[in-house]
């Protein structure tokens, strides 16, 4: 009999469980025309939204999956026009119904939609009212005379920052009346960073470090669901971003520092890192910041709780990249040239020299070579004898080699080898993973710009002034 009522117990939790687990989402339509209605959830891997439902338009749909939805953010489009957006927060009691009618939503079933669609709403009430604003100060700039201009426009200014704390206070409050859900955290995410002291406003650099040191102050690195929503997603994004725009000592105490924020939860340290490494550490990236990128992988390598992957990575990527930086005096190695002699990188002898990593098909190659011939002080310098260039194939394939050094692509201004032996490759000599790869060396082989891009060579000529 114990055994009957044990197995009983069981199914009935079972079912209960599986029932938990579904979803259900009603959704009642009126006064929208559309051929199709979708459902699209925001996807982590594609970074937008994606559509997890599409049924020919009714004015009744359900979507119902055997297995509960992923925590957050999702659109409802009457065929391409967003209607409805909710949230989810829990994998738990996913069934709630949505009622639209031309822009008025009800949901009957889940208070945390009703209250985010709430909160909106009145968001929308506060960027109407700074709209009013703008449109009050445009048309006081047309009517109004230069010595009133002043005055009224600090008149709006006061008022905008009382609408400011105002939507800043309302945002506050109903982050505590809704604790634990991801519409706190949605919230808490948009919240915009404080304003700089007075006196940095005349001050660019100062301003920028500001913000950058205060982006996240009020993101909630402690709920990975923020991931799942397009505003977690573009607030990481909008960093990226800033990172452009700053110069390396700030960035890398910004970086840093937001790294440091982030350990709170792993999910989300994890995912900033990503995204940030792909813009500074990324071969293919046009903002690759190398000496940015080497500090972020240390200080990755130092975080106790690093996965045993992500360890082995990054210490593969450090032993790669960490190496002949500007003062470092470059490796020698063999190389044949184009006359059939053999030589060495240290018995090419010259005050200056760019190093040339190539491929000599790379259609990259081929293009810098082509806009490098036409540079007016390189070649100059190169014909007063102050600078040599050698390019270096440093793969093993002779026929690549001897077409181009009897092609018209071998500018015979140029000196070029191939490194035979492979030592290039083989001994990691250098990050030749993105050619072309140039170095801009002294005599003594001691780099005087890693990387150099080419748009650099001419200023670097005429600053050392060999041209």
């Amino acid at each position: 009999m114990m055994k009957r009522l044990s197995l009983l117990v069981l199914i009935v939790l079972g079912f209960t469980c599986d029932a938990l687990a579904q979803a259900e989402i009603k959704l009642k339509i009126r006064n929208v025309k559309a051929d199709t209605i979708k459902i699209q959830a925001f996807s982590t891997k594609s970074r937008k939204m994606e559509t997890i439902f599409a049924e020919p338009f009714a004015s009744e749909l359900t979507y119902r999956s055997k297995t509960s939805l992923e925590p957050g953010l999702f659109w409802v489009l009457a065929d391409s026009s967003l209607i409805d957006a909710f949230l989810i927060s829990s994998d738990k009691n996913q069934k709630f119904t949505s009622s639209i009618d031309t822009g008025k939503i009800v949901y009957t079933g889940s208070t945390e939609n009703t209250n985010y669609h709430t909160y909106v709403t009145q968001m929308q009430q506060f960027d109407n009212q700074m709209e009013m604003l703008n449109i009050e100060f445009q048309q006081a700039q047309v009517s109004m005379p230069q010595y009133m201009l002043r005055v009224f426009a600090d008149s709006l200014t006061a008022r905008a920052r009382r609408i400011m704390a105002e939507k800043e206070a309302f945002q506050r409050q109903v982050i505590a009346q809704n604790p634990g859900t991801l519409l706190a955290s949605v919230i808490g995410s948009s919240i915009e960073a404080p304003q700089p002291p007075q006196e940095y406003y005349n001050d660019r650099l100062r301003m920028q470090k500001f913000y950058m040191e205060h982006y996240f102050d009020n993101f909630p690195w402690n709920d990975p669901r923020i991931l799942n929503t397009p505003l977690g997603e573009n607030k990481i994004k909008e960093f990226c971003n800033f990172i452009y725009q700053f110069d390396r000592p700030d960035l890398d105490t910004c970086i840093i520092a937001a790294l440091d924020a982030a350990k709170v939860n792993e999910t989300t340290f994890y995912n900033f890192f990503d995204r940030v490494e792909k813009i500074l550490g990324s071969n293919t990236s046009p903002y690759q910041m190398e000496g940015s990128y080497i500090k972020m992988l240390k200080y990755m390598l130092q975080y106790p709780k690093l996965e045993v992957a992500r360890k082995t990575r990054y210490e593969h990527e450090l032993s790669i990249i960490d190496k002949n930086h500007e003062g470092d005096i470059l490796p020698d190695f063999r190389i044949v040239m184009s006359n059939g002699d053999t030589t060495t990188f240290y018995q090419i002898k010259s005050e200056y020299m760019i190093l040339y990593l190539q491929h000599p098909t790379c259609p990259t190659c081929r293009e810098v070579r082509g806009r490098m011939a036409n540079f007016p002080a390189l070649n100059s310098a190169i014909a007063k004898g102050n600078l040599k260039v050698l390019t270096v194939y440093f793969e093993d394939d002779t026929n690549i080699w001897n077409n181009f050094i009897h092609s018209s692509e071998a500018n015979p201004a140029y000196f070029h080898g191939w490194n035979f032996d492979q030592t290039i490759e083989e001994k990691h000599l250098f990050d030749t993973r993105t050619i072309p790869y140039m170095f801009l060396i002294d005599k003594d082989k001691k780099v005087i710009r890693k990387d150099i891009l080419v748009n650099e060579i001419e200023d670097y000529i005429k600053r050392l002034g060999i041209d």
